[in-house]
């Protein structure tokens, strides 16, 4: 009869295990996971690498001709006309990716720039993000 009622009881004698820490098992797991994820950065890291220097090339090679059109634009002597904005303000943001970040400071940087004086810029977006955050500010400004 008492042998029954011991069996009833849990007894943790001897087990070392405390109730929500990790086995070795579970902590090998967690350690390959973060190897593989550091190998897959790593491999994204020189593919922009790549990438960057590719493009930093092909800029090299195109600098002699905006040289010449900054030349070309000091030594004219060109008048602005009148009723023309006197500003143009570039955003450059792209049309689909996962920058949100980047497309909202452009814009907000752009936004501080107009609130001093929106009467005298024109704005040029490239790009479709920035292009539609920035539509509701024209609007506004249209429309005061």
């Amino acid at each position: 009869m008492f042998r029954r009622a011991t069996l009833l009881i849990p007894q943790n004698v001897g087990s070392d295990q405390v109730r929500g820490m990790a086995t070795l098992k579970a902590i090998a797991m967690r350690l390959k996971s973060v190897k593989n994820i550091q190998k897959i950065t790593q491999s994204m890291k020189m593919v922009s690498a790549a990438k960057f220097n590719r493009a930093e090339r092909q800029l090299k090679v195109a600098r002699p001709y905006g040289a010449g059109a900054v030349e070309f634009y000091e030594k004219a002597n060109v008048q602005p006309l009148e009723d023309k904005p006197q500003q143009l303000i570039i955003a450059c943001s792209s049309d689909r990716g996962l920058c949100g970040a980047v497309h909202s400071n452009i814009c907000k940087h752009i936004k501080a720039l107009l609130a001093d004086d929106s009467s005298n810029a024109a704005i040029l977006c490239i790009g479709d993000k920035s292009r539609a955050q920035l539509a509701r500010l024209v609007l506004l400004l249209s429309s005061v």
